[in-house]
């Protein structure tokens, strides 16, 4: 009995037809960039819903449809409240931050605290800043290997090879532009692709009645035990993420303070904050988690703890002239998790192809944001200060030069994990 998924023509069509629009746009935008100001922040003059899309695909990469989708798998709905404690911290991100870095028409976050602090600060600061971009981009690459290996057949190595020539080539030529654009479409399609799943999900176990009674529960609570078990409960989870989480990555994360500046005005920037916190990150959490949710209402009915039946009415059925499992193993890999559901619950080549893509677009759109910030940090905190009045032309080239060099460590970086 086969249980790897077939890969046809038309698999290969949707997936190539997706990379030809991504490096078609890098170079599309290209002719837009005529200084770093555009190549870094896309002239400062977007508005607040292409923004809010955009931070939204940054924050939502394919580490998450993994690691999301693992935890609901593990433990149920008590997977989304790593998603619920950024709202404590908007009214500072609002009407402190926001203003102060906007205002100050700082470049990066190392020249901010050059200015409030000392040139010491501010190395350090860069060193720290692009150790973490760089290793952002490493495991986002080894993420995605691991979700789509299974699936194509590949050498993770190859498709970690393929998956970052392809985002470099056309953050290198589009720049900021290319990146909001892109992640505005890529935001859609993920998020669409998430709640395709869920709802493909419910009708295969037979309706939302079935699915919540295949459900334990444990698996309903919305928060974890209050400090068990060691690797995932509510007292470390909630606070980690909400500092770590929120603050650490809307206060301190180069790509997301990018976006901000990348605002025609504060005002855009405090609506498109809010439209991500209160509205797009919620449905994004049940986007990149119910695919394990909808493993574990299987795996229960699999076995007999509930004694509701799913539709597929057998363990075995045919798809795409192929036998496979309906069935999921308790021992199945929590991080393979959103694979193995998309596979049985897609019902057709052309959607399981669209939601792959998606995986593909969740990386990219996390991937470019992180390339395009390193190199933001690198040209702007250490080449500037240490070259003798670059012109911005050659500022350009090099910014453009040190995206694909960023793209390289990134690459090494990974195989070093």
């Amino acid at each position: 009995m086969n249980t790897t998924i077939p890969t046809t023509e038309l698999f290969w069509v949707i997936l190539v037809c997706y990379v030809f629009f991504v490096l078609g746009a890098g170079l599309f935008f290209a002719r837009n960039n005529k200084s770093t100001e555009d190549f870094f922040f896309g002239g400062r003059r977007f508005s607040w819903w292409l923004i809010a899309m955009s931070m939204l695909a940054t924050g939502v990469g394919s580490h998450s449809f993994a690691k999301y989708a693992s935890k609901g798998f593990e433990y149920g709905f008590s997977s989304t409240m790593t998603y619920m404690n950024d709202w404590f911290f908007m009214p500072l991100l609002l009407f402190g931050w926001i203003p102060i870095i906007y205002y100050m028409q700082v470049n990066s976050i190392p020249e901010y605290f050059q200015r409030r602090f000392n040139s010491t600060v501010r190395n350090l600061s860069t060193f720290t800043m692009l150790l973490y971009l760089v290793g952002y981009i490493g495991i986002g690459l080894l993420a995605l290997g691991s979700l789509l290996q299974p699936i194509l057949g590949w050498e993770i190595n190859t498709i970690i090879i393929v998956v970052a020539v392809i985002s470099g080539i056309y953050v290198s030529l589009g720049g900021q532009t290319a990146i909001i654009f892109t992640d505005f479409l890529q935001g859609v399609i993920l998020l669409f692709a998430g709640l395709l799943i869920f709802g493909l999900g419910i009708a295969y176990v037979g309706g939302f009645d079935s699915f919540w009674g295949n459900l334990s529960i444990a698996n309903k609570l919305p928060l974890a035990d209050f400090n068990s078990p060691p690797d995932f409960n509510f007292a470390g989870i909630f606070w980690q993420d909400g500092v770590v989480g929120s603050v650490g990555f809307a206060f301190m994360n180069q790509a997301v303070i990018m976006r901000f500046l990348a605002a025609r005005s504060v005002v855009h920037a405090r609506r498109a904050t809010m439209m991500n916190v209160l509205v797009f990150l919620p449905i994004g959490t049940v986007a990149v988690s119910n695919s394990g949710w909808i493993g574990r209402a299987i795996v229960n009915f699999d076995s007999g703890l509930t004694g509701m039946y799913h539709s597929a009415g057998s363990s075995i059925f045919t798809r795409w002239g192929t036998h496979f499992s309906s069935t999921i193993p308790e021992t199945t890999d929590p991080n393979g998790i959103f694979t193995v559901v998309a596979g049985i619950v897609s019902g057709s080549e052309a959607i399981f192809a669209f939601l792959v893509a998606a995986v593909v677009a969740a990386l990219m759109s996390s991937l470019d944001s992180q390339i395009n910030a390193s190199a933001a940090v690198a040209v702007n905190d250490i080449y500037t200060p240490l070259s003798k009045n670059p012109s911005e032309k050659t500022r350009l080239r090099v910014s453009m030069f040190t995206s694909l060099l960023v793209t390289f460590i990134g690459i090494k970086g990974c195989f070093s994990i």
